[in-house]
């Protein structure tokens, strides 16, 4: 029938196309109505096509025939017509959309529903009197009411070419019967077990972008999991209830599948069968290896230096030790390494049972945190640096010093400074535990603990191994030098990231306080310069942390004018409206404290090369800055399933759904992802 239809379109000739006015609801002015016929008369025909045509304004929705967990479809009263036998709804393919972490199925912007309008006599006039309701929802939902009449004369060959056009567009992105086309449906099964649906379908012509399920009422088909293996595309959905448990399907149940591709979609009807879904490993189970994995590449980050330096110094001094106390000392390393990624898990259980926002190494988006941080590592730089000498309380010393619980501390301390990275399997780890349940996360957490504390576990096991570095001598003095100036970088990459909070003369002053301090120190260690300088910087510290942020200086317009990429700020909205005009864009989501996101920018984005990709007419880059918290941001990460940054993404008319690129990008990467999405 779709066929039929474009048939139709295709013969159109220029001609001024019978449209009826363009209506909204006086109580909900978000949305109008619109009838279109591409013919200006019935002239003898049963079939007319014509469309119910909606736009929306920002970012206001309307829905799909199957409208998700929420919604509902517009419908239509033609009660007072004339010569109207019938009228059959066509629905094009609809995009995911998540409001308040509700899935629904429908469409921004606008939308024509094509319209099979059956006439009783052809040989007469029709009048059309259409009592529209339509359901639009942003952040609320406004039921709207409009009253449509379109007239045709029996007699007006004339078609407009135009309006023929609008509504080609929508009936070409309607779903065809599968029966229709080369391909055939191998297998719809239901496995009860893990409540996971299983599509299998062979010959199809186009690859399979997405899938939806209707047939069940108030019951979520997860985007599928798609693979394709000899000429069969295999689809696998995970199917809940509104309250996030596992659902149930009938025996024998009557589901409508649609299939989408770039180029439409096919979709047929039949009843679920038994079967069961073969598992390799549980899903947690395969996290766990990559939170472990995660972990231990972890340590290999360009933000782990200073916590390498602290092992690499811990290796050099316990030379002299005995086998059973640098065993002692290294596992309490460890054991430090597991408590905080213990309380960071409880944190995060805590935060997400009341509902508050958080992400892995968010942290650096605070002050308070970046002001607690900074006398530590001034403290750890002149303790290597044998400045400080000073007679402080004993359970201070413990902590600082090279005593068990200084190794302790040291575990602990190696997770703060590890956080704002992001390392190949460590962001998928991460977002798969803050997205499931308590006991998940605590397993994951222990997982990245497991892979960060790995070499101090090896060395552990095996203490003798260190007996392969050099004897003591002069070196050791050079190193522990070196060692404080990667521990100053550290201090001087803290203090950069407090631009985000600060006026530009507050920073400065405090700026200047900590070289004076750290001066003052190396210079003249002892109690009477420690006790001066350090109430000098919790006076300051404390008029930071009341003053309030200086939002002008982490601006959009700062981030677009530095930058030889033509960036724009990060305005999710807008990609829909992108994607139409045929473009591709391009997402960065990167925040100051992120190590990982610098080391992207440095080595890639800012390659000449991929700047001439970037800066291509048909490409839009949008930049979002998460050095301070930003509601809008962590949404858009949620929604897609990651907690941490980096974030690339790039869309584009051969994927409108989006892909996401690894956490370290490479030349690759973006280039194929950008080649892909223009196609």
């Amino acid at each position: 029938m779709r066929f039929y239809i474009l048939i139709c379109l295709l013969l159109s000739s220029v001609a001024s196309a019978q449209q009826s006015n363009s209506v909204s609801d006086p109580a909900a002015k978000v949305a109008t109505a619109q009838l279109l016929s591409t013919a200006n008369g019935v002239n003898g025909a049963t079939v007319l096509s014509m469309g119910l045509k909606i736009i929306l304004d920002d970012e206001w929705k309307t829905y799909w025939s199957s409208p998700g967990l929420a919604g509902a479809p517009p419908s239509i009263d033609w009660q007072d017509s004339e010569n109207l036998a019938n009228v059959e709804w066509l629905w094009p393919i609809p995009q995911r959309m998540m409001v308040y972490d509700i899935e629904t199925y429908g469409y921004k912007h606008e939308v024509i529903y094509p319209l099979q309008v059956t006439v009783e006599d052809p040989s007469k006039a029709l009048t059309l009197q259409a009592k529209t309701t339509m359901l639009v929802c942003r952040e609320v939902c406004i039921r709207a009411q409009v009253n449509l009449t379109l007239n045709l004369p029996a007699t007006d060959p004339s078609i407009d070419k135009a309006s023929s056009a609008q509504l080609k567009a929508y009936v070409g992105n309607v779903p065809v019967d599968i029966s229709a086309t080369p391909a055939s449906l191998q297998q719809l099964g239901w496995d009860s077990q893990s409540s996971q649906l299983v599509i299998e379908v062979a010959g199809l012509t186009e690859p399979v972008v997405d899938g939806f399920v209707e047939g069940v009422d108030f019951t979520l088909f997860s985007r599928p999991e798609i693979t394709q293996k000899e000429g069969v595309t295999r689809l696998i959905m995970a199917v809940e209830d509104m309250a996030g448990t596992p659902a149930r399907l009938e025996p024998d149940q009557s589901l409508k599948v649609t299939l989408t591709s770039m180029q439409g979609g096919i979709s047929f009807t039949d009843n679920i069968a038994p079967t069961a879904i073969e598992q390799t490993l549980p899903s947690w189970i395969y996290m766990l290896l990559l939170a472990i994995a995660g972990g231990f590449i972890l340590n290999l980050m360009p933000c782990v230096l200073p916590v390498l330096s602290i092992k690499l110094l811990g290796v050099v001094e316990s030379v002299s030790e005995s086998n059973a106390q640098r065993r002692v000392n290294f596992l309490l390393s460890a054991a430090g390494i597991f408590v905080a990624f213990w309380l960071l898990g409880l944190l995060f259980i805590g935060l997400k049972y009341f509902g508050i926002g958080f992400g892995w190494g968010v942290q650096f988006q605070s002050a308070t945190f970046l002001l607690i941080m900074i006398p530590v590592l001034v403290l750890f730089a002149l303790n290597l640096l044998d400045k400080f000498d000073v007679q402080l309380p004993q359970s201070l010393m413990d902590k600082i010093s090279g005593s068990n619980k200084g190794h302790f501390y040291q575990g602990i301390f190696a997770v703060l400074l590890a956080t704002p990275c992001s390392a190949p399997f460590l962001g998928t780890a991460v977002a798969f535990a803050l997205a499931g349940s308590g006991w998940q996360i605590m397993v994951i957490f222990s997982g990245l603990a497991f892979g960060l504390s790995l070499p101090y576990l090896l060395i552990a096991i095996w203490p003798n191994s260190v007996k392969i570095m050099p004897k003591a001598g002069l070196w050791m003095i050079r190193f522990r030098q070196f060692l404080a100036a990667l521990l100053c970088a550290t201090l001087v990459w803290l203090v950069w990231l407090l631009q985000a909070h600060l006026t530009m003369l507050l920073w400065t002053l405090f700026s200047l306080l900590i070289c004076a301090m750290v001066i003052l120190l190396i210079v003249r260690p002892g109690p009477r310069a420690l006790v001066t300088t350090f109430t000098v910087y919790l006076l300051l510290a404390n008029t930071i942390i009341l003053s309030p942020a200086s939002v002008a200086e982490f601006s959009g317009e700062k981030i677009a004018s530095t930058s030889a990429i033509k960036w724009q700020v990060f305005e999710p909205e807008k990609i829909a409206g992108y994607i139409a005009e045929g473009k591709t864009v391009f997402i960065d989501i990167t925040a100051d404290w992120c190590i990982t996101c610098v080391v992207n920018d440095r080595a890639v984005l800012q390659r000449s090369d991929i700047i001439k990709l970037l800066n291509a007419d048909n490409v839009v880059v949008m930049k979002g800055d998460w050095t301070k918290p930003d509601k809008q941001i962590e949404t858009y990460l949620k929604r897609h399933g990651r907690y941490a940054i980096p974030f690339n993404q790039i869309f584009g008319p051969a994927l409108p759904q989006g892909k996401l690129l690894p956490e370290l990008l490479t030349k690759e990467a973006v280039t194929v992802g950008l080649a892909q999405a223009g196609q």
